[in-house]
């Protein structure tokens, strides 16, 4: 850590996310104690390692193909490579032969949802031109069909674009952060600036039609960074044909204000993803720290018409499970039916350095020796989660498990 980060100007946050991204200490540590358990992967195949590429900022610009709670090793930085060195690197292939092989040594198999969920297509379908991935991430079923007969590791370019290298956010979530990021100005921002810059000469470097998507964003806010907002602001998206635009943010500031200001690339806009954290508003001031529960329902009741109107292609509402809030998942659901979302997704709380030892062990009800344990399987029976609507992602197991 002290070696990686010398001379490398970051927040104290970032610190804590560099020291457990790339020791990986945070998959070490949530495996412990858990339901969910690695499985046979040999047939199996996963595109994502050959489509995805995440791009933080972590001190250097790290790029991952995929997420790193799933999947820890970086490929590749940004502040030193290309675009297409960083995705191509012998890492990259490394890891894309692990996938090929069936071994997917690198992977977090215990929190990957795609995995938990048995979402995986078998090679034998990708071959024979059937399912070709996981129906919530890009999917092409004669590029993965060329990638599996041939056994492809290199010189490919991605087609999903992960764009995480901004933390700057509107709240301060104690599973997130200890403080709000705010990276306006100087060398950090200016570090944020230069990667922004490599992934618009990729993504956007010319008028194209080929399917690009891109992600914004999975480490703060789209809307309560500078950053991100004048990249979704000035986006010619009609210059782009095939561009898809997904938004995961927290809600608070997506108010018709942004949404107007957004009218560039209305035309492109396909999922939004919002983190609520909550069913009701005394848990949400808990989860979702310096949020505004009565503004959020007024957004949301905003933008579920939006999508009702067909303005975009998919709306759906988050849940990170922890011991404050298992309880009201539930009415969490409930509260998607109530704006007609597409999709109510669950995933268990992680380790972002910002608990203790002893704090994180507190909130991971998931954990098997959680004294909460047997409370948090009696949610789990409920026949809520039953409903096609329900993504439990990483959590899939435990309904199983709870109705054994």
């Amino acid at each position: 850590m002290k070696s990686f980060a010398k001379g490398i100007k970051m927040s104290k946050d970032q610190k804590a996310r560099v020291r457990n991204i790339i020791t990986e200490k945070d998959g070490k540590r949530d495996s412990k104690n858990m339901v969910n358990k690695e499985k046979d992967l040999s047939g199996k195949f996963c595109n994502r390692p050959f489509d995805f590429a995440e791009a933080h900022d972590l001190g250097t610009g790290k790029v991952f193909v995929c997420c790193p709670t799933w999947l820890h090793v970086p490929v590749g930085n940004l502040t030193e490579q290309s675009f297409d060195e960083a995705f191509n690197s012998p890492q990259a292939q490394e890891i894309r032969k692990s996938i090929l092989d069936g071994s997917f040594k690198y992977c977090n198999q215990k929190h990957c949802p795609f995995i938990q969920n048995d979402s995986l297509p078998n090679k034998s379908d990708v071959l024979n031109g059937g399912k070709a991935g996981p129906v919530s991430f890009y999917t092409d079923k004669k590029r993965h069909q060329e990638i599996v007969k041939n056994q492809i590791i290199k010189d490919l370019k991605p087609v999903v674009y992960n764009l995480c290298y901004d933390e700057s956010c509107n709240l301060a979530c104690p599973s997130c952060r200890a403080n709000k990021v705010h990276v306006d100005e100087g060398p950090i921002y200016e570090r944020k600036m230069l990667i922004q810059q490599k992934i618009i000469d990729e993504a956007f470097g010319e008028p194209h039609h080929r399917l690009c998507r891109v992600n914004v964003t999975g480490s703060g806010d789209p809307f309560g960074s500078k950053i991100f907002r004048e990249l979704l602001f000035n986006i010619e998206g009609r210059k782009y044909s095939n561009l898809q635009i997904n938004l995961q943010t927290n809600g608070v500031m997506l108010t018709p204000k942004y949404w107007d200001k957004m009218h560039k690339i209305h035309n492109n806009l396909d999922t939004i993803l919002i983190s609520l954290d909550a069913g009701t508003e005394e848990t949400y001031n808990f989860t979702r720290r310096g949020g505004n529960w009565k503004a959020l329902m007024k957004n949301l009741e905003f933008i579920s018409e939006k999508r009702a109107l067909g303005k975009f292609k998919h709306l759906r509402l988050d849940f990170v499970v922890q011991q404050k809030n298992y309880k009201e998942m539930p009415e969490f659901v409930r509260i998607g039916k109530k704006f007609k979302v597409d999709q109510c997704y669950f995933s268990l709380v992680s380790d972002w350095g910002t608990w203790s030892v002893e704090e994180y062990n507190h909130h991971a009800i998931w954990k098997t020796d959680h004294p909460e344990f047997e409370d948090f399987l009696k949610v789990m029976r409920n026949p809520i989660f039953d409903d096609p609507m329900i993504d439990l992602g990483n959590v899939t197991e435990y309904k199983n498990y709870s109705r054994k």
